[in-house]
């Protein structure tokens, strides 16, 4: 059974972890956790991502400031940066606070009564995840009711090619992402594990033609699960819904009747979030 991972409490930044004692004191007067927030929220505001001489424009900032606060934001998963472009933008790790410090948009809110129907249907653990550039990250959860319970916790990470998950961001997600996760090396967590690019490659074209995806004992031995795309308005990948159990309930080849419940509930939570399949056609 999967370990519980819970995600680690960090600190915003401090000359410790690689801000200058100078910098805390001020940034034109601002402490420097004001500064680091209106770094996230520049990048919030632009979904494309900034650059690092952009950003000190917009905040007025000189760039080696701006970019020790990146660095540092980047280290701690608030910030993500392009490898293709090298600009920066808001990482995983503010869904995470997101979800903690506001309820106006709650994704286990709006699709609570849905995931309850799905977790009735399958008896299974419902899971939401979001992803990084290298990672699934768990956002929240339903639990099961199956006799066995798999257990996880919000911030929870997994790498792409060991979770049906990861398999949706690299199927469903920007095409540098993909291409970016297939020139490294891909690591192994059981002998099941996709560790083949070219294998890896053909798994993605098949999770992008069936519309969902699974991973049978690759992530835990004994351990299987399915996922399909959420979907925002303008047909981004939101992040995944998955159904997790142990292989008993959810076996190599799958139960169709659980893929068109978790496909159909998929395609209402991405009908919530404003998503419509015949508007971005």
């Amino acid at each position: 059974m999967p370990h519980q991972a819970a995600i680690e409490e960090k600190d915003l930044p401090t000359a410790a972890s690689g801000v200058s004692a100078q910098d805390d004191t001020a940034d034109h007067g601002l402490p420097t956790a004001i500064v680091s927030l209106k770094v996230i929220e520049a990048l919030a505001s632009a979904p494309s991502g900034l650059g690092v001489t952009r950003l000190a424009q917009l905040l007025g900032m000189p760039k080696a400031r701006v970019h020790r606060h990146l660095s540092v934001l980047r280290e701690h998963g608030y910030v993500d940066q392009d490898p293709d472009n090298n600009q920066y933008r808001v990482g995983w790790q503010m869904f995470l606070l997101g979800r903690a410090c506001t309820s106006r948009f709650d994704v286990m809110s709006l699709a609570k009564p849905i995931l309850e129907q799905l977790r009735d249907k399958v008896g299974q653990t419902i899971v939401i995840s979001t992803f990084s550039d290298n990672e699934v990250v768990v956002i929240d959860l339903l639990r099961g009711t199956a006799p066995v319970e798999i257990s996880l916790r919000p911030g929870t990470r997994f790498h792409h090619n060991s979770v049906a998950q990861g398999k949706i961001a690299l199927a469903f997600g920007a095409e540098k992402l993909r291409r970016a996760y297939l020139t490294q090396p891909l690591p192994a967590c059981t002998p099941r594990t996709i560790v083949d690019p070219d294998r890896l490659s053909a798994e993605i074209e098949l999770v992008r033609k069936r519309g969902w995806a699974d991973a049978p004992e690759e992530l835990y031995i004994g351990i299987n699960a399915l996922a399909a795309p959420l979907l925002q308005a303008n047909g981004e990948l939101f992040g995944t819904l998955a159904i997790v159990g142990s292989i008993h309930y959810l076996p190599s080849t799958p139960d169709p009747a659980h893929v068109q419940a978790l496909l159909e509930a998929a395609a209402q939570i991405s009908a919530a979030m404003g998503y419509s399949s015949k508007a971005t056609r």
